[in-house]
């Protein structure tokens, strides 16, 4: 580091910091301010005998105004940021030569904007000039970046990354072609304790930024490999993506879509860490009971029962495609059949919508029939003798033979068709639907009947999605705006009966993926290269295929140990997890195979009484509140996903692996640990 740099760039460092903290006290005071006037004014209005309830409504009317106004959850979220940044107001600075001018601009970049009298003092990393950052490894010529007037094209002459903590700079680093930018990664990621998400914005890769930026309106696939950040990449990108189309695309009419409880709560942990507080997320499952319930579909459903898609193949959703086809053709039939009648046939020129469901189509006929028709009544009512009322009165006539003739036909496509092809499903009207009817039941439902309260979702993410099966992937797909998907997996870590075996399935499932961009992330960021080259072993009888490369992390070598008998197993776990839970400066993860270890690890663990808040069991029905200095336990079901500092697996034997899908149970367990993993078995 050149001395004198440092000493400037820590003069500029206070300077933001002071404007920062400036702005966070206005704010913090401003709020203050009004929740004072508000209890002030309540209280006087209390004690004040001449008090009537029109005064007390009255001025609760005035306080909506005023909040409307101030819009405290805008402040809030604000007051928020200004926290953050005056802690770490940027990681970054990008310096720009303009070629016509000659003049150089220096940009701060940092996890979220700030403005100072209409001058950006700190970039927002979403930002499209901020992009350069990731773009482009080292200062170079003809660097290009998007702005709403079009493509500019400039010099990059400083790439510099700085490292702050509680508003010091500690050091800096220019990036210059003699940079390796994975020895910058490895000593971040050798921080981390694990147990808890974190954000990357300081360290995503060219590859990664690609996907952020990917275009929200068209299908994205990423095929990651495990530990490459793709669940991290895609909260990314929902924050980009609210930030650079915030027309188009909201967080709360968006959606993230995870295989399981556990998961799903684990990276929704990262939404406030990226000023996300308002999306949703949830299972298939979630969703289901809200569709079901608001739209009143079935009074009885036990989504937790029959939950196993695998036997509805790829074929037999195929089958269901067309049967729904030549469901939408019969009743195009039926209508353009009305239509083309001598006495109807004046009254036609309503388009079929094969893409809408049938009953939209029908009620939209009506919709426009009734318009028509209380356009003709009004001029007779106002034009009683004009000759032309005498046409309009037979008009209105066969107008209303026609929409009847059209609600006839509009009802039977739910007394009839519906319940023809639940029937065909084996799905009865009035028994209970379990999670398989009730997928199958709703793909037939929307395209028949449609919603009619449920919204379509703005934007989905699917994480792991290599775990979801062809009926899900039908379904979701009714649930989603014109195929907007970020889907995000990895085939070698599907061994559920019912997930993918290949990303162009989902090109027959989903609308527009035939066009998908697809993405590869093939480094394992995660793990220390001592623990992926094992878990590279447990793979490579199967397959080459996207198989993780490591990064220079280097780490202890994974420990395993064989025993006679499980309570060998357990005497050996009970002596080396006593040292780490005595520390406890890491998460520790306790993978069990079986509940049998389950329980065993949990009496273990009980002896060491540890808090209440430090012992985490990971269980679908329980809310988890997750923390980077825990201990968790888990059986093998529940670890997808996941990443612990250190980890010790019970009761796996990895060298017993008789297929593939065994195989890749091994490789998603040793994967889960960060720097330390241990397995123990019993031989027997």
């Amino acid at each position: 580091m050149d001395k004198s740099v440092f000493v400037e760039e820590s003069r500029k460092l206070s300077k933001v910091v002071s404007l920062v903290s400036s702005a966070k006290t206005s704010l913090e005071k401003a709020m203050e301010s009004l929740g004072a006037f508000n209890l002030e004014k309540l209280k006087e209005l209390r004690e004040s005998p001449a008090t009537n309830a029109a005064d007390f409504l009255q001025f609760l009317e005035i306080i909506d105004t005023k909040n409307a106004a101030f819009n405290i959850g805008d402040k809030y979220k604000k007051l928020e940021e200004l926290e953050y940044l005056s802690k770490e107001p940027y990681f970054s600075r990008i310096d720009l030569k303009n070629k016509e001018s000659g003049k150089t601009d220096a940009y701060y970049i940092g996890k979220f904007g700030y403005t100072e009298k209409r001058e950006p003092v700190v970039i927002d990393w979403r930002a499209k000039i901020a992009s350069i950052y990731y773009k482009y490894r080292y200062p170079q010529k003809n660097v290009e970046y998007e702005t709403p007037q079009g493509k500019k094209v400039k010099d990059l002459t400083l790439k510099r990354t700085f490292e702050i903590d509680s508003g010091e700079l500690i050091k800096y680093y220019n990036n210059d072609i003699k940079l390796d930018e994975t020895e910058i990664i490895a000593e971040k990621i050798s921080k981390r304790t694990g147990g808890v998400l974190e954000d990357i914005i300081e360290t995503i890769q060219q590859s990664e930024h690609e996907i952020i930026e990917a275009d929200p309106r068209s299908v994205c696939i990423v095929q990651g490999t495990v530990g490459s950040g793709k669940s991290t990449v895609a909260i990314h990108k929902l924050s980009h993506i609210f930030f650079n189309y915030p027309n188009l695309i909201r967080p709360e009419r968006s959606i993230l879509i995870a295989k399981n409880q556990i998961l799903v709560g684990y990276l929704s942990t990262l939404f406030p860490k990226l000023g996300i507080f308002n999306i949703n997320y949830g299972t298939i499952r979630d969703v289901l009971y809200r569709i079901l319930f608001f739209e009143q579909i079935s009074t009885k459903f036990n989504l937790d029962r029959n939950s196993d898609v695998s036997s509805f193949e790829l074929k037999d959703l195929l089958k269901l495609r067309k049967r729904l086809e030549q469901t939408h053709k019969r009743y195009q039939k039926l209508l353009e059949d009305l239509f083309a009648k001598p006495e109807y046939e004046s009254f036609g020129g309503f388009v079929y919508d094969p893409y809408q469901p049938v009953r939209r189509n029908y009620t939209e006929a009506i919709q426009d029939l009734e318009e028509e028709k209380r356009f003709q009544q009004e001029y007779i009512k106002e034009n009683p003798n004009h000759p032309r009322s005498k046409l309009f009165i037979e008009n209105v006539k066969t107008m209303n033979r026609i929409i009847k003739r059209l609600s006839g036909i509009r009802s039977s496509i739910r007394t009839e068709a519906l319940n023809a092809l639940s029937k065909e499903y084996k799905i009865k009207a009035g028994e209970e639907f379990g999670y398989l009817e009730a997928l199958l039941y709703l793909a037939i439902y929307v395209e028949l009947i449609g919603f009619k309260k449920f919204r379509q979702f703005e934007y989905c993410v699917v994480d792991e999605g290599q775990d979801f099966g062809v009926l899900e992937y039908f379904v979701l797909k009714k649930l989603v705006q014109g195929g907007r998907f970020c889907i995000l997996g990895d085939l070698n870590q599907s061994y559920g009966k019912e997930g993918l075996k290949d990303w162009k399935d989902i090109f027959e499932l989903v609308e527009g993926a035939k066009k998908a961009n697809m993405f590869i992330l093939d480094t394992n960021y995660r793990s220390t290269k001592p623990i992926i080259e094992y878990a590279k072993t447990l793979l490579a009888r199967y397959t080459k295929k996207y198989l993780p490369k490591p990064i220079q992390r280097m780490g202890s070598k994974p420990v395993i140990k064989q025993f006679v008998a499980n309570n060998d197993v357990m005497d050996a776990f009970s002596e080396d997890v006593k040292n780490d839970i005595i520390t406890l400066d890491k998460s520790i993860g306790i993978i069990c195979f079986g509940k049998d270890y389950y329980e065993q690890a949990e009496r273990v663990l009980a002896k060491f009484k540890l808090p209440k808040e430090k012992f985490i069991k990971l269980r679908e029905s329980e809310r988890v509140h997750y923390l980077p200095r825990a201990v968790y336990l888990t059986e093998f079901e529940n670890c997808k996903g996941l990443e612990f500092g250190r980890v010790y697996i019970l009761g796996l034997n990895p060298s017993k692996a008789k297929n593939f899908t065994e195989a890749k149970k091994a490789f998603v367990a040793v994967t889960r640990a960060m720097d330390e993993l241990s397995i123990y078995y019993a031989k027997n």
